[in-house]
């Protein structure tokens, strides 16, 4: 585990410029996530039966994983160290496992646990794990995931604001962790899909 002096002084070494980016390419990701959250919840009047609500529940699984704020664009370490010198110096690589292609990269093993996770729901087939809950039970707990999604959204947004460069990654690590917490889990809990998310819930512990 990086220590809390290593993981400062590597935040220290971007420069604010980077860390505005990053800012606001996480807020506009939230906000179109926010808007898309609102159509998600608003098609759920259209869910009629047990297999169209497990159909929606892998779809709303997999839309919050894609949607993780994972991308370049939205670590200031990246925005930074970008370009043709990429990566050079970069202080999350000399904290966290190397750079983030390496099999030692904190991160690179996050997100190798997330594509394993989403591809572990993509291959569920047959009748649903939840059948027996009902599908106006169904459609409660399927609302349930959005509203938390929505509420994890919300916070983040608040936060990005004032957060330093430090701040901004806990913040991430949280929101990740209280999406994963947010997911339909009781749609799409098999054997496969409950280890892989242990694994991804693991690896967070590094990310920052």
């Amino acid at each position: 585990m990086t220590s809390s002096e290593d993981k400062e002084k590597a935040a220290d070494s971007i420069d604010p410029r980077s860390l505005e980016k990053a800012k606001d390419a996480i807020s506009i990701g939230c906000r179109l996530f926010l808007k898309r959250l609102d159509r998600l919840e608003e098609g759920l009047k259209n869910v009629r039966t047990a297999q169209e609500a497990s159909r929606f529940s892998r779809a709303l699984s997999m839309y919050l994983l894609a949607s993780l704020p994972l991308k370049p664009e939205t670590c200031p370490f990246c925005v930074q160290h970008s370009g043709g010198n990429r990566c050079h110096g970069c202080g999350y690589a000399e904290t966290h496992g190397g750079r983030c292609d390496a099999e030692t990269s904190a991160f690179g093993q996050l997100i190798e646990a997330v594509y394993d996770l989403a591809g572990k729901i993509h291959e569920i087939r047959g009748d649903p794990p939840f059948a027996t809950l009902g599908l106006d039970d169904g459609r409660v707990r399927l609302k349930s995931s959005i509203g938390r999604s929505k509420e994890a959204t919300e916070i983040l947004l608040a936060v990005i604001p004032e957060a330093g460069v430090s701040d901004l990654m806990a913040a991430k690590r949280d929101y990740i962790e209280a999406i994963l917490e947010a997911m339909p889990v009781d749609f799409v809990a098999t054997s496969e899909v409950e280890a892989s998310l242990e694994d991804v819930r693991a690896k967070l512990k590094r990310y920052w």
